[in-house]
């Protein structure tokens, strides 16, 4: 008779939604809580978590496991996308089929499968050889998707901590988001909270606080190329040159190692939730300087750069990968009004050029000694 494998039950936190863990010994979980350890928190389960109600609850069952997670032969499968993007690395395709009221999805290139169940808010899962960041994707799709729900914005935006407070870098893909925040923390003294997303509350009294959000840093050359050490995590050789007008664009941004990152860019504390001091809007390129100028204009102005930079894991052609939550942002339209128009109000600059800060060049909000 064989022993079945035992359990251990883990609860994770980001800031009012929670999810539970229900995690088979050997089931390979623990690179994925590494990467998620810098914003979520992770407990053993307690007699103090009676009242609980996780989003979901998350069967991570070992790979050689009994339970069969394929779904039924007869039923229809499609190719569908867990995400998709210009760079190969990040792109995660896979086959679902939909049988008895569950989706069964397989990502095809680790073999990782998930079930979903929204009759009894469990998800089963037995992750593929390699398949740490498919668990990744659904725990974080699963938070921000309940994040949205309950009123939370989403923004298109790095994150720098200091001294509880944080700086926003916030703008388009390729504005040079990840140099600026860097830039902070190589030459300001700032930890990074967030590295691509920050998720915005609305507070009791008004107020609005940000946290920070789990990524694996995806940088251009033109950024890796700046600061000592970083080549050599990305695993760039001395030969590399990219190509003609590429070191300041989104094309041929390398992946670059989480783990050695965060020990040359130390992170700010797990779970701090914090007031925003100044938002930096980057639209850096070649040039002899870097430009800071002052943010004109009335607030609803400010209100709209912001907004065209809020996003939602809800969006995009391949935002319902799964059903298990349904789109409930709309009851919470009004809140979400609020915190962009609260940050309207915060002090903002526009940068262009190479994007280097210097005591000279930097408003004195941000740590700099430029009056602006």
């Amino acid at each position: 008779m064989t022993t079945p494998p035992t359990a251990a039950t883990l609860r994770l936190d980001f800031h009012g939604t929670a999810l539970d863990l229900d995690v088979e010994d050997g089931a390979g979980v623990e690179e994925a809580l590494r990467f998620l350890a810098t914003h979520l928190t992770a407990e053993e389960a307690g007699p103090r978590d009676a009242d609980r109600v996780p989003v979901a609850t998350l069967r991570i069952h070992a790979p050689d496991g009994a339970e069969n997670l394929a779904p039924p032969a007869d039923a229809a499968p499609e190719d569908i996308y867990v995400r998709k993007s210009a760079s190969p690395f990040f792109t995660v395709p896979a086959r679902r089929a939909t049988a008895g009221g569950r989706e069964y999805l397989e990502c095809t290139k680790t073999g990782s499968r998930f079930v979903f169940d929204r009759a009894d808010r469990v998800i089963d899962v037995r992750l593929g050889p390699g398949g740490h960041m498919d668990l990744v994707e659904l725990v974080r799709d699963l938070v921000l998707k309940h994040q949205e729900n309950t009123g939370s914005v989403v923004l298109h935006a790095t994150a720098a901590y200091k001294d509880g407070t944080a700086v926003l870098v916030t703008g388009a893909k390729g504005a040079g988001k990840s140099t600026v925040l860097l830039e902070l923390v190589e030459h300001f003294g700032y930890q990074v909270l967030s590295g691509d997303k920050t998720v915005l509350h609305e507070l009791s009294d008004g107020s609005v606080v940000a946290a920070g959000w789990p990524d694996y840093p995806h940088l251009g050359y033109g950024t890796i190329a700046k600061y000592p050490g970083l080549r050599e995590i990305a695993g760039i050789g001395e030969d590399y040159e990219p190509a003609e007008g590429h070191a300041f664009s989104p094309v041929g941004k390398f992946a670059v190692d989480p783990l050695p990152f965060r020990d040359r860019f130390p992170s700010a504390p797990v779970g701090v939730r914090v007031p925003v001091s100044a938002i930096l809007h980057p639209a850096i390129g070649p040039g002899d300087h870097t430009v800071v100028a002052r943010v004109a204009g009335e607030p609803a102005e400010h209100a709209a750069d912001l907004d065209a930079n809020v996003e939602s894991a809800f969006d995009g052609a391949h935002a319902g990968w799964h059903g298990f939550l349904d789109d409930g942002r709309a009851a919470h339209a009004e809140r979400r009004a609020r915190i962009t128009a609260v940050l309207s109000g915060v002090p903002a600059w526009k940068l262009t050029g190479p994007g280097d800060l210097t005591a000279e060049n930097t408003p004195a909000e941000v740590g700099g000694k430029a009056d602006r």
